[in-house]
């Protein structure tokens, strides 16, 4: 997730950072959230804020007195959303690097699909 890829019009979390101000920032705040970023990695310490998150209420519709009407949201902070997808696709890339081969899942350009067939060539093969 880049800067650009945070949804406008999302309610900040605790912090009150929304993703418009990120995004208004432009460049300066990059810059900022470059240094913070590595900071945090140099240190192995999360700033305390990113272990909390706002949990709300929020009613659908008719009695707000009855729970199935009503949902709970998690308010994250968007400078944790966007260090945790920073870690993330750093940790994607790594790994789609050097992927095992008996992995087929959960990967790019790998499906479940080529090992069920590979077994299913072996099982032709041997009952010629």
């Amino acid at each position: 997730m880049t800067l650009g890829q945070l949804k406008n019009n999302k309610a900040p979390g605790e912090d009150g950072i929304t993703s418009e101000l990120l995004k208004a920032g432009a460049t300066p705040v990059l810059k900022a959230l470059q240094k913070f970023f590595n900071a945090v990695l140099l240190k192995s310490v999360m700033p305390e804020d990113w272990n909390r998150k706002v949990v709300d209420f929020f009613f659908k519709k008719d009695d707000n007195s009855l729970l199935k009407n009503c949902r709970l949201i998690s308010l994250l902070s968007h400078v944790y959303k966007l260090f945790s997808h920073f870690i993330m696709n750093h940790l994607t890339g790594k790994f789609d690097e050097f992927p095992p081969s008996e992995q087929s899942g959960f990967g790019n350009g790998y499906s479940s699909k080529d090992h069920i067939h590979t077994l299913r060539q072996i099982q032709c093969v041997w009952r010629l």
